[in-house]
Formats: structure tokens, C-alpha cells, sequence
């Protein structure tokens, strides 16, 4: 097979099926004779599969000249933030970026662990960089201008702040761009043909046991990444992360709409169903123990879940929107979220939530726990009981302090979540309420 092993790798890893993706990497890796650049392979499939914990410990078998010295700073540095080793994180990340000066990504990773304000030396470093070339990609460039926003909104030097995010943005949407018509179809099929009576009718051919999974739903920065580290702060719940697996559902179901899951579970049947999620889960989750998915679509699939999943606990976080909006347009998401590089698509996208939000907790009652920030930020104690009653999780001390949960994060939120649980991200938005008029009007049409 050769060089088709990493190929095969990333297939199956797309498709749930870890095990044998891990198997195909460790061929390619054999068959390679140890190369460098298979090593590298192997640590990024791991990442990518949110095997953080094993993904590095695979960078620190390296030379650290492999592939490249500059590259192997960048990815241990990568995966130690990751996994809140954020003194070997900084001193990897510092050396990434005086290695490579003009690396947008490692400067954008960098950034996630600073405040500038603090690092006088790092931010002029940083802000006297030349952009990446064209050459290095739209990706490189776009990491470099969100990075440098992150520098002036740390130094408050708001109007640089938004031109560099808006920059930013701008490189991104070119090469990425967002289809309001394909994403208002989505949001429409994803409750179409849904009551409470149709979920029920397929809820009742369930056999199998359901209740492993813990699905959290909301916009990206609206909290999701602080309610997960607070139920994996529990004794019973061993990991979680964004699994992506209700996608695959929709993909053998052919759509999100009910006549489709209808037509899914007669021909395959609702035990095979939970069956099948259960080795997704295990595969992605070994070992004993309850776990969290919050996938950022997951919103758009509740109905797939509670009518395959009954025993799923479902939770829907909001946030303000100005603050949600103005998090999701300073966050480089690399492509997969495209509707953030632009303000009045922000706008639109979040309509469409809305309107999902409210036609799903009228379909489904008390069964979606709608969950407010600034209530989870400003009073955590009473929130926190009520979570862990939806989940089915008697209270124990630990989820009251979930900064202290030493698990891996690998989303924008890493370092918050590893701080106690306080109002910052409120009001966040408003001192550049005046640039994010775009959005305030097209919200509000």
C-alpha cells in the first residue's frame, strides 16, 4: 500500500472507526522504515481524532529537529497547551516563533496562552512581523492577522483589533465561503416532520441502553467547552469532546428530517442504531463511564438524537449575542465554522439558531435543559446542580471546580476553562459595540 496508508488512515478515522486508523498509520510507519515524516503523520492523525494524551507523547519520541526544528517546536507546543502543560506550551511556542517569525499558525497558537498586555516584548515581536506570503497559504495568513488581533485587543488598542481580526476574516472567507441558502435548508430539514409524538413513536422501538452520551448544543463560544469541562469534572463521566458522529448518522440516514429517520429505522432498525453509536463511542472513548459530545452541530441534530438515543441527556447553552458574536468573529476556525468571517453572516446564522432553539424546546420540553452563561458564570453553584441532576449525575465536589479538571482541551476555550469560573466573557463585546454594527443591524432586521 505504501504511501496510500495515511489516505486510508484519515477514512477511516472520518468514519468512527479509530482502531483501524490507527492500525493503518502504524503500517504506513513500518512500511516507511521509521521516516520522519511518517512519525509526523502519526502524531497528527492522533490529534486529529482528539488522542491529545498519545499524540504527544509520539512528538516527544522525536528528534527535535523532525520534521524541522521550527515544526517540531510548534507541535509540542500545539499538544501541550492541549493538555495544560502550559509551561513547556510557552517555552515550545516562544521557540516556534523565533524560528519561523512569519508562521501565522504558531503565532496563533501562541497567542491563545498570552495576554500581551503583559508581554510587552512578545507583542512587539509579534506586530513587527512581516505577514506571511501569499506563498504560505491563505491559512498561514489568516492565522497571522487573527493573532495580531488577539495582540491589540490585548493592549486595547480596539480599532487595530478589529482591522486585524476583520483581515483576518477576509483571507478566510475568500478561500472559504459561506452559503446562507445551503445553511438555512439544513436548519429547516433539521426539525421537518418532528413533534413530540413522532420522537416518541421511534424512542419506543429502542431496546438497547442509551444513556452514555451527554449531548450539549450551542453556537461555539457561547460556553459549550465550560459545561463539558464541568461534567467531565465528574467521577462517572470519563471524557468528551466533539465527536462529529450525529453527522455520520445523517450521512446513512441520507438527510436530518424525520420522514428520513423514519425510513432509517425501518430498514435498519432503532436497536442497530444505538448499537452502532455505542461502538462509535467506544472507539472514540475506551473504557468505562458516561461521555459528552459537543459537537458544534450537534443543534441541528437533536432530533436524530432523541428519537435514536432516548436516555441521551440533551442541553442547549445560549449566550448575549454581541458577546457570542464578537467571540465567534475574533476566533480563527480554519474553515469549519465560515459563516464567522463576516459580521452580517454572523448575524444571519444566529437567526437561524434561534429559531431552531425555540422549535426544539417546544418539541421536546423538559427534556432540553437550556442552560444561559452569564446565569452559569454569575451563580455556577445552583446551575451546576441543576446539570448534573439533567445528566443523571448524583453531586460530588469536583464539578464545582472544574478549572482544576486536567483533561485535554482543543478548542479556542483551553485556557479559560482552566481558570475558575467568573463573569470576564460578559459584556466582552462591548466596547466594540461600534464596530460590530454590521451585525447589531442585520441581527436585529
Amino acid at each position: 500500500m505504501g504511501a496510500q496508508w495515511p489516505a486510508l488512515a484519515q477514512i477511516a478515522a472520518d468514519n468512527g472507526e479509530i482502531a483501524l486508523a490507527r492500525a493503518a498509520i502504524e503500517l504506513h510507519i513500518a512500511g516507511a522504515g521509521g521516516q520522519a515524516a511518517a512519525a509526523f503523520q502519526q502524531a497528527a492523525l492522533l490529534a486529529h481524532v482528539g488522542m491529545w494524551a498519545q499524540a504527544y507523547a509520539v512528538i516527544r519520541a522525536w528528534r527535535p529537529d523532525t520534521p524541522d526544528p521550527a515544526t517540531y517546536a510548534h507541535s509540542r507546543g500545539a499538544a501541550a497547551l492541549h493538555l495544560g502543560h502550559t509551561d513547556e506550551a510557552r517555552e515550545q511556542l516562544d521557540r516556534a516563533t523565533r524560528l519561523r517569525p512569519q508562521s501565522g499558525s504558531a503565532w496563533l497558537t501562541f497567542s491563545t496562552l498570552l495576554d500581551f498586555s503583559r508581554e510587552p516584548e512578545l507583542a512587539d515581536r509579534l506586530i513587527g512581523t512581516r505577514p506571511p506570503e501569499d506563498s504560505a497559504g491563505f491559512g498561514e495568513r489568516a492565522s497571522y492577522f487573527y493573532a495580531l488581533g488577539k495582540a491589540h485587543a490585548d493592549l486595547g488598542e480596539r480599532a487595530r483589533a478589529f482591522a486585524a481580526f476583520a483581515e483576518g476574516a477576509r483571507q478566510a472567507k475568500s478561500e472559504v465561503p459561506y452559503d446562507r441558502a445551503e445553511d438555512r435548508a439544513a436548519a429547516e430539514s433539521a426539525v421537518a416532520g418532528y413533534d413530540a409524538e413522532a420522537i416518541a413513536a421511534l424512542a419506543s422501538r429502542q431496546s438497547e441502553p442509551t444513556d452514555r452520551t451527554i449531548f450539549v448544543a450551542g453556537l461555539p463560544r457561547s460556553g459549550t467547552t465550560l459545561v463539558e469541562q464541568i461534567l467531565t469534572s465528574h467521577s462517572a463521566v470519563s471524557d468528551g469532546g466533539e465527536t462529529t458522529r450525529l453527522a455520520l448518522f445523517a450521512r446513512d440516514i441520507r438527510g436530518l428530517s424525520y420522514p428520513n429517520l423514519r425510513e432509517y429505522v425501518e430498514r435498519v432498525g432503532a436497536p442497530e442504531a444505538a448499537r452502532l453509536w455505542r461502538h462509535w463511542m467506544d472507539e472514540r472513548f475506551p473504557g468505562p463511564g458516561r461521555v459528552v459530545d459537543k459537537t458544534t452541530t450537534n443543534g441541528r441534530m437533536l432530533g436524530l438524537a432523541a428519537a435514536l438515543l432516548p436516555q441521551a441527556p440533551l442541553l442547549w447553552i445560549t449566550r448575549d449575542p454581541l458577546d457570542c458574536a464578537w467571540s465567534c468573529f475574533r476566533t480563527y476556525f480554519s474553515g469549519g465554522q465560515p459563516w464567522t468571517y463576516d459580521l452580517e453572516d454572523i448575524a444571519y446564522h444566529f437567526r437561524l439558531e434561534d429559531r431552531l432553539l425555540a422549535q426544539w424546546r417546544q418539541i421536546l420540553g423538559e427534556r432540553l435543559l437550556v442552560i444561559p452563561y452569564e446565569s452559569l458564570a454569575s451563580e455556577p453553584e445552583p446551575w451546576i446542580r441543576r446539570l448534573l441532576a439533567h445528566g443523571g449525575l448524583p453531586e460530588e465536589p469536583q464539578p464545582f471546580a472544574p478549572h482544576e479538571n486536567p483533561r485535554a482541551v482543543a478548542t479556542a476555550s483551553t485556557m479559560q476553562v482552566r481558570r475558575p469560573i467568573n463573569r470576564a466573557g460578559i459584556g466582552a463585546a462591548e466596547p466594540y459595540r461600534e464596530f460590530l454594527q454590521p451585525f447589531v443591524e442585520a441581527y436585529r432586521a
